[in-house]
């Protein structure tokens, strides 16, 4: 059975309320009509969503390095690399002259591994780059020169467990010429020697298995170079990393994207929303986002008078063939308009849709308020539909206290304790997919009647 196939089959039926001839304020389904004081309606508002490609979307020093060789029926082929300098530490004493190796380990840190299959072991190929990583900003477009043959590969099972530190033993040509200019010394002197030297390492995964990796930059991910001077009776460690201690090296990752023969191949200029004919979808760091069109929320509004919004819930999903065994992207509902770009405040914050409960209007400035604080939609206990409470929103729209405006779902979360939004769509490869008449608005709202 195809993907659409499964959809059809799994959707649950909705009830569909049709708008009478009597009193606009009574429009809905009435919930309660034995109370002659207080009407309660319930109304099932259908919103479309588009997709829209984000423009210029850096990827530089998250924190983590994406790679990954996926394929999907949605989103096509994507496959992802990251780039990384590498450090060495001046505090740790060189090998000596007459120094012997003993072995050289590389260790992965993991942050996730995004895969449907866990039963089979997963392939990580790490390059060595012919050209230095520089000072600039790169994108999720960017790239710099890797050697074509990987330096080393090696297999991972991560069936028990996918956020851990991997290490594979190496002994090539690659570790002998480093060990040897150890010893030697001349390009260990400066940073700048030692770039011309090591520029730095891309990480890939291996096509056709189906896999995302996402993984920690610092003193976990690199060599360990393990070593006896002469009269040493035990073994001396030397590590090159992508990171010493909190100082990270610059990283960054790059995307590939081919959607020939799938929903998104119509997709081909930034900042523009594509309205899709059956299903919509983000991928992280490829910068695909899912823009909703309230707008059938003004033509509602328009036939109310005297009402207070109980309840209204955003639902969209469920998700199609949703199988990624990590934590699912948490999405942050920003402001946009035509120009399908994120909105701002004039003290230059995000205009995010605020959770309920919260301060919808700046008292001060009379503009959306802004609390680092956010009504993220999030996957129910199932995993299957994403939905939040927007009663709040809803209400200070009716009131004109804010504008009507539609909403951009961008992978993150804020975090009102460290007052910071992290950036999920730049450092991971999570998606998801869900069919056009799936997203929904549902409103309990009530009036007062006269007696």
């Amino acid at each position: 059975m195809t993907w659409p196939a499964k959809l059809s089959a799994g959707l649950f039926i909705v009830l569909t309320i049709a708008t009478s001839c009597e009193d606009p304020s009574n429009i809905g389904l009435e919930l309660d009509p034995e109370n002659n004081q207080i009407g309660v309606f319930y109304q099932e508002i259908s919103l479309s969503a588009s997709v829209v490609l984000q423009d210029s979307l850096s990827t530089i020093n998250t924190g983590v390095i994406i790679y990954g060789n996926e394929e999907s029926d949605f989103f096509g082929k994507t496959e992802s690399i990251g780039y990384t300098r590498l450090f060495f530490n001046r505090d740790i004493a060189r090998p000596k002259e007459n120094a012997v190796l003993d072995s050289v380990r590389f260790l992965i840190s993991m942050r996730e591994v995004l895969t449907a299959d866990t039963i089979n072991p997963k392939t990580i190929n790490v390059h060595l780059l012919t050209e230095q990583i520089q000072d600039v900003d790169y994108f999720n477009f960017s790239s710099v020169a890797y050697e074509p043959t990987p330096s080393f590969s090696a297999t991972f099972n991560f069936t028990n467990r996918q956020d851990t530190i991997v290490s594979t033993k190496i002994n090539n040509a690659l570790t002998q010429e480093i060990f040897s200019e150890l010893k030697d010394g001349r390009y260990f002197q400066d940073i700048f020697s030692f770039r011309e030297f090591l520029p730095g390492l891309a990480f890939k995964a291996e096509e056709g298995e189906n896999v995302g990796f996402t993984t920690f930059i610092g003193n976990n991910t690199g060599f360990i170079f393990y070593f006896k001077n002469e009269g040493d009776t035990v073994s001396r460690a030397y590590p090159i990393a992508t990171g010493i201690n909190f100082n990270l090296a610059r990283h960054f990752s790059q995307v590939i994207n081919d959607p020939t023969g799938t929903p998104i191949e119509v997709v081909t200029e930034k900042n523009k929303a594509y309205e899709l004919p059956d299903f919509v979808g983000s991928k992280a760091t490829m910068g695909l986002q899912v823009k909703l069109d309230f707008s059938p929320l003004d033509t509602f509004l328009d036939t109310l008078s005297n009402v207070n919004f109980n309840q209204v819930m955003l639902e969209m999903g469920p998700l199609i063939d949703f199988s990624i065994i990590e934590s699912p992207l948490t999405l942050i509902p920003y402001f946009t308009n035509e120009t399908n770009r994120l909105l701002f405040r004039k003290d230059g914050f995000p205009l995010i849709v605020q959770p309920d409960g919260s301060v919808q209007v700046d008292a001060e400035t009379g503009e959306p308020a802004f609390t680092f604080n956010a009504a993220h939609l999030t996957l129910t206990s199932n995993q299957k539909t994403y939905t939040q409470f927007i009663t709040s929103h809803i209400n200070a729209i009716y009131r004109n206290k804010i504008n009507r405006t539609d909403v951009l779902l961008v992978p993150g979360f804020v975090n009102r304790q460290t007052q910071n939004i992290s950036q999920d769509f730049r450092s991971n490869l999570k998606e998801y997919v869900v069919g056009q008449n799936t997203i929904k608005l549902k409103i309990f709202y009530s009036r007062s009647r006269s007696l």
